[in-house]
């Protein structure tokens, strides 16, 4: 799978040929995760009451959705969302590959 690549503010950007920039296989996967997964915590978790494990649980569920839309869920070994004490309403998400490579982002 090919996309536009996306700088950290969602926005594309130009490569060093002044074409627009692109991702491609596992790395538009992973920026496809970040941006699904950062409009699911805006547009629905957001202000949503109940236990940090439903939430936890819900955000792993909507990764492991984008990862079999990708097809990448046979790649992936696990998925694991952990809340920062350090930043209240924010949680880490951490994919770990079967190669054993993790890819971590904060959401």
């Amino acid at each position: 799978m090919r996309d536009l690549a996306l700088d950290s503010n969602f926005s594309v950007y130009l490569d060093g040929g002044n074409d627009l920039a692109v991702v491609e296989g596992q790395a538009a996967f992973e920026q496809s995760v970040v941006v699904m997964l950062t409009d699911y915590m805006q547009s629905t978790l957001t202000g949503i009451t109940g236990s940090e494990s439903t939430i936890k649980d819900k955000i792993r569920l909507q990764a492991t959705r984008v990862a079999r839309d990708h097809g990448a869920l046979d790649s992936v070994e696990d998925i694991i969302v952990e809340p920062k004490p350090e930043e209240a309403g924010t949680y880490q998400v951490t994919i770990l590959y079967l190669a054993g490579e993790d890819y971590q982002f904060d959401i």
